[in-house]
């Protein structure tokens, strides 16, 4: 075991703890431009006057609008990350139970007001991806997307391997349909609030999983 009193680097420093503040407060102002005005809305100067620091720092931190955007997507998958690994027994969970959790914790974001900034940032960087497929964000996002799907495949796969899920299922297939059924849904509570009823469509969505999952296939 590792002696808890041994450090295996430099400890941080008043400067560095500055210059991690400085980074989440562009990040932030960053989600909530793009939240607002869109891709088109997202310059430099707009991230650095609403973080208040220059334009400088935006550059100093992220190098370009580019490595700004990255960072924000990186963000938005490490923050829905960080919330499953905090659920109890989240590392213990069958690869069912795995797939449902991403789920339930994917429609609690979606409800709540401080991450539904980051499900909006998120749709326009999807729309921004899908109709200018030359523009910066696509392949950042593309590399995220494809993180958040091999994570999924490897739930099902695991899932197959314990009996928690069906044998006869495609993992990669299933992935990829989960990942549609989210973004159909971030889609259409971004356009119709007023009318999702999100608890409504979460449960239903954990009872459509659950039965395509679990029930064996019949032919008839």
């Amino acid at each position: 075991m590792t002696d808890p009193t041994t450090t295996t680097g430099p400890l941080p420093t008043m400067r560095d703890d500055q210059r991690e503040a400085s980074r989440r407060r562009l990040i932030d102002a960053s989600l909530g431009i793009l939240a607002e005005e869109g891709y088109r809305g997202l310059t430099v100067k707009k991230v650095g006057d609403r973080a208040g620091v220059s334009r400088g720092m935006v550059n100093y931190h992220f190098e370009s609008k580019a490595g700004l955007v990255e960072a924000v997507i990186n963000d938005i998958r490490q923050v829905f990350v960080d919330r499953l690994r905090a659920l109890p027994g989240y590392d213990r969970m069958t690869g069912l139970e795995a797939v449902l959790a991403k789920l339930e914790q994917y429609f609690s974001s979606l409800a709540e007001p401080g991450p539904s900034v980051r499900a909006r940032a998120l749709l326009v960087l999807l729309v921004e991806a899908v109709g200018s497929p030359g523009e910066t964000a696509r392949g950042p996002l593309g590399g995220q997307l494809d993180l958040v799907r091999t994570g999924v495949e490897d739930d099902v796969r695991r899932g197959v391997a314990d009996g928690s899920i069906r044998p006869d299922l495609d993992p990669r297939a299933q992935a990829f349909l989960l990942e549609s059924l989210a973004r159909g849904v971030l889609v259409q509570y971004q356009l119709d609030s007023s009318r999702a009823r999100l608890e409504e469509i979460g449960r239903a969505a954990h009872d459509m999983v659950l039965l395509a999952l679990t029930s064996d296939r019949r032919t008839g």
